[in-house]
């Protein structure tokens, strides 16, 4: 299984490795191979929000006219019986 990793040489010294630099370590045989890691693939660009197309109102007058109904909350809620 290979491992992307920033090497750190107050951890472990490794000839020609750079300090900070990112490498792909892979188990070969009974040792170690290290290169240097590929680039990383740009991520896309993020989108900008911009904003809703309708408020809530127009949402829910929307939904009424399809038959949505509102019931109006109990005042007073009965208590849990467990």
């Amino acid at each position: 299984m290979s491992s992307i990793v920033k090497a750190d040489k107050q951890r472990l010294t490794v000839r020609g490795v750079v300090d900070g630099h990112r490498y792909l370590v892979t188990p070969q045989g009974v040792g170690w191979w290290v290169e240097p890691a590929p680039e990383p693939k740009p991520r896309p660009a993020r989108r900008q929000w911009v904003g809703p197309k309708r408020d809530l109102a127009e949402h829910l007058d929307a939904l009424a006219k399809l038959g949505l109904t509102l019931t109006p909350k109990p005042k007073e809620v009965p208590s849990c019986r467990f």
